[in-house]
């Protein structure tokens, strides 16, 4: 997945070279740039909105484990996981409306404009691969290592999952940071046209 995103940026970049040495001075959107701008936003928030929320559960999932209540936090994080696999259909929606933005990027006038298209696309892969670590990495060992608390395993105490829940809100933390770059970017785009 990051060798096509990548590949994607690098003949984007190419494409918007070409397109330079061609352009006149008017500005133009084309239109299936700006359509698939208006639907990544949409995930993009949808998104972030659920990191917010499974914030919200990491820290139930925090007090439950303080409070020695391990087979409820158990349950609360095979929730999130469950949550996961909706997360990761909707990082693949976002990945495909990138490719299309992609694509599309060259035909942006001004180059200043195309720019920081670019730009905002990138923010928003960064936010793609630091997402798909988020929700392949994270969750598993919090499971696991619960898991093993739940099961009387003293190898584990709560520090353990209370560092792990604490990596986990700030990877949330960071990628709901790169969105709002993301967010900027366009809105710096906009004020170009």
């Amino acid at each position: 997945m990051i060798n096509i995103i990548l590949a994607l940026i690098v003949i984007s970049i190419l494409g918007g070279l070409g397109y330079l040495f061609f352009s006149s001075g008017e500005s133009f959107v084309p239109e299936n740039f700006a359509e698939a701008r208006i639907r990544s936003s949409i995930i993009a928030s949808e998104l972030t909105l659920g990191l917010d929320l499974s914030r919200q559960s990491l820290n139930k999932i925090s007090e439950e484990d303080k409070n020695g209540r391990f087979s409820s936090a158990l349950e609360l994080v095979e929730q999130e996981i469950d949550k996961i696999e909706k997360a990761k259909a909707m990082a693949m929606e976002l990945s495909a409306e990138l490719i299309s933005m992609t694509q599309a990027i060259q035909g942006i006038k001004p180059i200043v404009a195309r720019n920081l298209a670019l730009e905002a696309v990138s923010q928003e892969t960064a936010l793609l691969m630091r997402l798909n670590n988020y929700l392949n990495s994270s969750f598993n060992p919090l499971l696991e290592t619960l898991r093993l608390k739940f099961y009387g395993d003293i190898r584990y105490d709560s520090e353990d999952v209370q560092i792990l829940i604490g990596n986990m809100n700030k990877e949330a933390r960071e990628i709901n940071y790169i969105n709002d770059s993301f967010n900027q970017k366009l809105k710096d785009f906009d004020k170009v046209l």
